[in-house]
């Protein structure tokens, strides 16, 4: 922060000042891009913003454009760096409490925000002598979030980005006919440019028998397709009851909003998953890895996080057609019967 005794040449921004918010410095010099993070990070902020007894969270999201990445995710450069930054923006718009959302990419002006919230003693995240650390430990556990559950009996929930619920209610009432929603996203960053966990990875010939299967028995269900544009096969398109919002120029916003409403999700572990597990809907998340299984304060085998309702399950192994089924047969329709925690 070598920068900071310039500060009074920086009248472009200024840090909120108001005691009854939290401000969240989100440098993605060492946090990642990445949806679950980001997402598990909006729910944590909500969790310390109402245990502060504060009002609203004011996001700063900052990109330096000569360090736009943690060493981990190399492939994010000076070049391309925007793609990925402007991905992840409608992430911050999930956050429940969110007031205001400032986007930088000037070094000095950041340091002169953080450093003058972290004079004027009010709330911050994270707290300044770990911002100079510049490290983030990984992968991001639930801790926190199992001991506001447990001391508080709920989560904040994730919310559809800011402006694209009403945008989701219009178009399922008109371009999908109002069919009832499953969203789906067997994980294939096999097929991405910088493919990552690739053993994470469904097998999508049992996706596509789960899928056809549903076909003749539930006709009416419309599963939505989610994940990036390279990542699903063209054979799905082929589907009359599969609709892939990539495929029509739609964005992650759009697709976090259809999630928000449809009646189900089911997938594997990724960030849209995140999403599903901290937003009010029913699902199944199959495979989860064991070894997550100690950061999110679980066991292997268990049904259910420690948050979660009855019709909110994991599963700990590869799935299969028949399982997949037998989730879609419990789940199906909970939203309608009320389901409350097991």
């Amino acid at each position: 922060m070598t920068s900071l005794p310039n500060h009074r040449n920086i009248p472009s921004a200024s840090a909120p000042r108001d005691a009854m918010s939290l401000l969240a410095n989100i440098d993605f010099s060492y946090q990642h891009y990445a949806l679950g993070d980001l997402l598990t990070t909006q729910v944590e902020l909500a969790t310390i913003a109402i245990e502060q007894r504060l009002q609203h969270v004011d996001v700063v999201a900052m990109v330096n454009p000569d360090m736009p990445a943690a060493s981990f995710q190399s492939f994010v450069t000076p070049n391309n760096y925007i793609t990925y930054f402007d991905n992840v923006i409608s992430l911050f718009e999930c956050n429940p409490m969110l007031r205001s959302l400032q986007l930088v990419r000037d070094v000095e002006t950041f340091d002169f925000l953080v450093l003058s919230r972290h004079r004027s003693g009010l709330p911050m995240w994270p707290h300044f002598n770990n911002h100079l650390k510049m490290r983030q430990s990984y992968p991001l556990g639930h801790a926190r979030l199992n001991a506001f559950h447990a001391r508080h009996g709920y989560l904040p929930r994730l919310g559809a980005p800011r402006g694209y619920g009403s945008w989701s209610r219009r178009f399922h009432q008109g371009e999908l006919e109002a069919r009832p929603l499953v969203v789906v996203n067997p994980r294939q960053s096999a097929l991405t440019h910088n493919p990552a966990a690739v053993h994470r990875d469904a097998p999508l010939e049992i996706w596509y028998g789960f899928i056809d299967a549903v076909a003749t028995r539930r006709p009416e269900v419309l599963f939505v397709a989610v994940g990036g544009y390279s990542e699903w096969e063209h054979r799905l398109l082929h589907r009359s009851n599969v609709f892939i919002p990539r495929a029509f120029g739609l964005g992650l916003a759009h697709e976090l909003a259809l999630m928000r409403i449809a009646r189900l999700f089911m997938g594997t572990s990724s960030g849209f998953a995140t999403f599903a597990t901290f937003a009010d809907i029913p699902y199944a998340i199959v495979n989860l890895e064991h070894r997550f299984a100690p950061h999110a304060g679980m066991t292997p085998g268990d049904r259910h996080y420690p948050f979660g309702r009855a019709d909110q399950v994991v599963t700990w192994r590869l799935e299969t057609t028949e399982e997949l089924l037998a989730l879609f047969d419990e789940l199906y329709g909970s939203r309608d019967r009320g389901t409350k925690a097991p």
